[in-house]
């Protein structure tokens, strides 16, 4: 296999800086890598004509340039919630032994944009691509908390809340008290009311306060037990609570406050239905 040692230094000069959050001079960088002071001092002026180090002319040392920002920023900006959400994703799967479902609110229905199906005979099984309503089950009510409860009442004040299964909460004052329930504890329940012999645990993905995806986990009722709820409930709002972590802290400030384009990049061009 060909090797190009030069390019693992470079690399290597430049993870170093990256992770050191502060300045670094020549000597430092070669004693810490074991490069050549030489080698080290060659690297970095290539890298401070890219703009991806700068020199401090009083120190001689150096630290991030403009050109690794703009590097990573345009990374980010590439970066659409499923490709950010999946590791997470596949970590909970193995957690909980349960079919994992990342969604997005697109128009009436949440669209599946992520599936990591149980790794076992007996599981629901699902696609990406497959929509529900985003009035359904566990996803629904998470969903709804968004919205106020004025805003629900007018939704249903026509034609009723749906009724998917003869569990399925049809009387809009119990409803508009489950979605109380969920803007407090931070996620859904829906046991047999939308998929009879199913049940689903589904939790917010937010930013700066507004819904990004919803992920929840679906199962058998019958192989579900109390206990094993309260364990899903747990690593389900985990797991939406490091996702959207990781869009505060790495994402959002790359828009610098232009939510609207920041919502655009994520979850594509339905922005105007994410609200």
């Amino acid at each position: 296999m060909y090797s190009a040692p030069i390019i693992k230094r470079v690399l290597q000069i430049i993870q170093l800086i990256v992770e050191d959050h502060k300045q670094s001079g020549v000597t430092q960088i070669s004693q810490a890598l074991g490069i050549n002071k030489s080698t080290v001092f060659g690297i970095l002026k290539a890298l401070q004509a890219e703009n991806f180090v700068v020199k401090d002319p009083a120190t001689k040392k150096y630290t991030m340039g403009p050109g690794l920002f703009d590097l990573s920023t345009n990374i980010f900006k590439r970066t659409d919630l499923a490709i950010l959400a999946h590791p997470f994703l596949e970590q909970l799967a193995e957690q909980v032994a349960e079919t994992v479902i990342l969604g997005a609110k697109q128009n009436n229905h949440v669209k599946f944009i992520d599936v990591i199906e149980a790794r076992k005979d007996l599981k629901i099984s699902s696609h990406v691509g497959a929509k529900i309503p985003f009035t359904a089950g566990a996803t629904g009510k998470v969903a709804l908390s968004f919205m106020d409860d004025n805003e629900i009442t007018d939704l249903f004040k026509e034609k009723g809340l749906p009724q998917f299964t003869e569990k399925s909460i049809t009387d809009l004052d119990l409803f508009l008290g489950e979605i109380a329930k969920v803007r407090k504890q931070g996620f859904g329940l829906d046991i047999d009311e939308f998929l009879k012999g199913t049940t689903a645990v589904a939790a917010a993905i937010e930013a700066e306060k507004r819904l990004v995806g919803i992920v929840w986990v679906v199962c058998f009722t019958s192989a579900t037990d109390e206990k094993k709820v309260a364990e899903i409930i747990e690593q389900v709002t985990n797991t939406t609570k490091m996702i959207s972590r990781a869009i505060e802290s790495a994402i959002v400030p790359i828009y610098a406050g232009n939510i609207e384009e920041m919502m655009n990049v994520l979850i594509g061009q339905n922005k105007s239905q994410f609200h």
